[in-house]
């Protein structure tokens, strides 16, 4: 039942606790502390949030702990709300009207049936209270006239096609049409057209139909016993293609061919077919793939698509009569091998995957209608080529000369230019990394060149620097992985007239002109410290620089956040700065309508609606209101300097019950650079097993340091700094020195297991998923990363050892826990999946031996099933039990468990796990 109420909410959510806080404060009623009990009712903003195109409605997903989940839809004229209890993936009609969602089970529904459940499809009138419920959708659409709704079924159980029923619904007149074994459906821009792919079993009457929802008439475009994919229209346009299958019985798999129809609302219509049979210049034994969708250019006069090599099935061999009687010979069935070379550039695991994905050796080509002219643009040479759907002129890149230094994480390209008409290329650029798009005039292309923005002109082969000299930094010189090159902070776009293009630097946005004359400093943050980022509201392709930009805004060292307003050549105004996290910036498509969310680790995020100014901006949700009632912590920032010099922060968090001048206990959780995140929102959940929420309602200070790290020592130089910022906090007199836990996943696993061999600051550590070992790790295959092997990872990215273990094993074995768990003085308990494809789980296992050998406290979690990070509900509630038993006892002096206190035989583990809460 839809639910309506006025929201009467203050306009700040400061104000509105601070209300509470007072009402509270002065009626004696005291907060309350937070129990698992509780946590189900709590609820988090989903991903999902749009206006109507009016700006009259305003919809946002809510998650909740206890999946009772809903969408919220916003009047914003009259103020009111209606609630959507387990509605999803909804969509409004173009002209404001109408609104589709579907109805999800319930999580109780789910759980009780034996076989899996269908949502349901809704349709709203917003301008009534009517509503229509249709079971079996499995999509819908509406035209982009707001006249027609199409409804597509679930495929009939049984079939052997993926054809379905087809619904199309007047929504003026409530006349309906259906269509049978439709498997593909889609709406043309700016207009009624509906095409249709008919797939039906055994393939009779498969093809293309068209069907105009205004005059109810219905065309067949096309009509074979084959399969049809890839609809796709031009945008706002009558244009239409689609893949058609077509088998060769000589080869394995199926081409394609395009079909091609170009002013379908016009008397004469021109249809158009790209059958390679009939194209000379199409390479021998390729084929057309349709694993990447058919792309327009923006004129409608090409079409892009790729090939690939086509394999020939193998020849048939009899076997001689003889042969077959009275010959043996063992090798006549296949092995079940796989060669590995130390010259493959791809090992073979990576080669595996990416056949899988068949997406391996794919190469971008260029159908041109006119003239039926067909264009290979990527090749073996350069076989990476970014596609611009309005140039006529594409950059490729060609790796190969850098093979054997990309291996091992350092690679570059020579990057081409490559005319779309005749696929000339012509080298542009050597030794380079960062290439940005071409201009809209085809004649400039910027890149990045050590810590340099440059332009190269594509009419006179020349190259110009135009960043030298300025007061700024264009590329991440702060990183501290031992890379060649500096990643840019990033290009934006091209200016619409071609002539300029905007970066952004380290703290500022900057537009730079392809003439060399004097760049322009768009923002000045660098004085506050302060950035600077394009936020792309109403951004189509290019920025019109005589049109204002919205720019979000972050301080570095404040941890404000932001929006300001700004048109290039004048100054930039701030429209929100706020000591929280601003963001999910967002405008209704046809009015000067906006919305962004505010939240802060006290504050529940929620969505503030106001004009183009922001300024008027009034808060419109109202999530997790009962906080209130419940004692709560804050966060603040803290301020250190590691062994190096280099000052650092990191978020402190306090206890929801903390009283002044009493100390606590502290955990203290590390990855790299966390500071940033001092004002996220925590939703309390069991699902969520490294919970500064649920820790601070437990009691603790909650510590978040950020960590740089010395290239070749990053375990040694983690814990230096760990050192430094542990000492901070306690010399604050917040915190019991000798209470102080540490804890981290992953890469943060490798630092709480490794920490703990060379400091004893720490009572007890908690080491999820993390690295033990570094010289067995470094030849491991990175399963979930492509294949992968360790190399690049372990050399000049996250683990930052720079060379391998042959070059330095010094550094590997200082590095690594095992090799230093004579030390190991903490408690320490280690978690991992035995079914991680990220880190290996059997570095637990090298551990766990090695603590069991030195006779050190170690317990050692092995989740069955499960990956680099717990999937199950199980499970994840399981490990936080056991991180809040394992702290409470180091921490708290909570009575031992018998799990920590001794080994529990298997078959007892096995009894209890079959009687758990019985």
């Amino acid at each position: 039942m839809h639910q309506f109420f006025q929201a009467p909410w203050p306009k700040s959510l400061k104000s509105f606790f601070v209300l509470f806080a007072f009402v509270f404060a002065n009626t004696g009623m005291a907060q309350k502390p937070l129990t698992v009990a509780d946590y189900g009712q709590w609820e988090s903003l989903g991903f999902s949030s749009t206006f109507s195109n009016d700006g009259n409605w305003f919809l946002y997903d809510i998650r909740r702990n206890n999946d009772k989940n809903e969408i919220r839809l916003h009047h914003l004229t009259d103020n009111t709300l209606k609630v959507l209890p387990e509605g999803s993936r909804a969509q409004f009609s173009a002209n404001s009207q109408w609104l589709g969602y579907f109805i999800n089970p319930t999580a109780e529904a789910r759980k009780k049936s034996k076989k899996p459940l269908r949502s349901q499809f809704r349709l709203l009138n917003l301008n009534s209270t009517d509503s229509l419920t249709i079971e079996d959708v499995n999509a819908f659409s509406f035209s982009d006239d707001s006249q027609f709704l199409a409804m597509k079924h679930y495929t009939a159980s049984g079939k052997k096609s993926d054809g379905a029923d087809l619904i199309v619904k007047n929504l003026q007149t409530g006349k309906v049409f259906n269509f049978g074994n439709v498997s593909d459906f889609a709406w043309q821009e700016k207009g009624s057209l509906l095409a249709m792919i008919i797939d039906a079993d055994g393939k009779a009457g498969n093809g293309v139909q068209l069907f105009d929802a205004k005059s109810s008439v219905l065309q067949i475009l096309d009509s074979k016993e084959a399969v049809y994919s890839g609809l796709s229209w031009r945008e706002e346009s009558d244009d239409l293609a689609v893949f058609r299958s077509f088998k060769n019985e000589d080869y394995e798999d199926s081409t394609q061919h395009i079909l091609a129809w170009q002013k379908l609302t016009t008397k004469a219509p021109v249809a158009s077919v790209f059958d390679q049979k009939s194209i000379s210049d199409f390479p021998a034994d390729n084929r057309v793939v349709n694993n990447r969708s058919i792309t327009w250019s923006k004129n409608g006069q090409s079409i892009f698509f790729e090939i690939k090599a086509w394999e020939k099935k193998p020849a048939k061999v009899e076997a001689k009569e003889e042969e077959k009687k009275d010959s043996q010979d063992l090798t006549d069935e296949a092995p079940a091998l796989q060669i590995w070379h130390s010259s493959d550039v791809q090992v073979i695991p990576e080669q595996e995957q990416l056949a899988r994905r068949r997406r391996e050796d794919q190469y971008l080509s260029v159908w041109h209608l006119s003239n039926n002219k067909f264009v290979q643009l990527a090749n073996e040479l350069t076989e990476s080529v970014r596609l611009q759907t309005d140039a006529t002129i594409l950059i490729g890149s060609d790796a190969t000369p850098y093979e054997r230094e990309a291996m091992f994480g350092r690679g570059n390209i020579d990057a081409y230019t490559i005319n779309i008409m005749t696929g000339a290329r012509e080298k542009i650029l050597t030794k380079v990394n960062y290439i940005f798009a071409v201009s809209p005039d085809a004649q400039f292309v910027p890149y990045v060149e050590g810590k340099d923005v440059f332009v190269y002109n594509i009419k006179t082969k020349s190259k110009k620097v135009l960043s030298e000299g300025l007061d700024a930094s264009f590329v991440n010189e702060d990183d501290d992985h031992p890379t060649p090159d500096r990643r840019p902070y990033g290009f934006v776009a091209w200016e619409k007239k071609g002539t300029s293009f905007f970066v952004h630097s380290k703290f500022d946005l900057w537009q730079f002109y392809t003439n060399g004359s004097k760049p322009r400093k768009i923002t000045d943050g660098k004085s506050e410290q302060v950035r600077s980022r394009y936020a792309y509201i109403d951004f189509e392709d290019y920025v019109d620089e005589k049109e204002d930009m919205y720019l979000s805004l972050f301080g570095t060292k404040s941890k404000k956040s932001g929006y300001s307003m700004v048109t290039p050549g004048k100054s930039a105004k701030r429209l929100i700065f706020d000591d929280a996290r601003v963001g999910r910036l967002n405008k209704a498509e046809n009015a000067e309508r906006y919305a962004y969310s505010i939240e802060s680790f006290s504050d529940s995020p929620d969505y503030f609606v106001g004009s183009g100014a922001l300024t008027d901006a009034k808060q419109i949700s109202n999530t997790n209101p009962f906080q209130s009632e419940y004692q709560w912590g804050k966060s603040e920032l803290v301020e250190y300097t590691n062994a190096n010099g280099q000052k650092l922060q990191g978020s402190l968090f306090y206890p929801a019950n903390y009283e002044p001048g009493k100390k606590y206990p502290m955990i203290t959780y590390i990855y790299e650079l966390l500071s940033d995140g001092i004002h996220s929102y925590v939703v309390p959940s069991q699902r969520s097993y490294y919970n500064n929420s649920v820790f601070t309602q437990e009691g603790y200070f909650v510590l978040m340091p950020d960590i740089l790290f010395d290239a070749g020592d990053p375990g040694i130089s983690s814990v230096r700094t760990m050192e430094a910022a542990v000492k901070t906090v306690v010399n604050m007199g917040l915190v019991d020195e000798k209470r102080v836990g540490l804890i981290g996943h992953s890469w943060g696993g490798y630092q709480a297991g490794y920490a703990v061999t060379q400091t004893d600051i720490f009572a007890a550590s908690i080491a999820g998923a993390g690295l033990t070992n570094l010289t067995s790790m470094y030849g491991m295959i990175a399963w979930a990363f492509g294949g992968a092997p360790e190399n690049e990872h372990f050399e000049v990215s996250q683990e930052r050892m720079e060379v391998p273990p042959y070059v330095d094993v010094d550094r590997y074995i200082r590095n690594s826990s095992v090799f230093n768990v004579e030390k190991l003085n903490t408690p320490l308990l280690f978690e991992v999946g035995d079914n991680d494809q990220n880190v290996d789980w059997r570095q637990g296992i090298e551990y766990y031996n090695a603590a069991r050998r030195a006779g050190k406290q170690f317990v050692l979690l092995v989740y069955a099933n499960e990956g680099h990070g717990l999937s199950q509900d199980k499970n994840r509630s399981d490990y936080q039990m056991r991180i809040l038993k394992w702290f409470g006892h180091y921490l708290k002096g909570d009575p031992i468990e018998p799990w920590i206190q001794q080994g529990i035989p298997y078959e007892t583990q096995m009894k209890n796990l079959k009687n758990w809460k019985k």
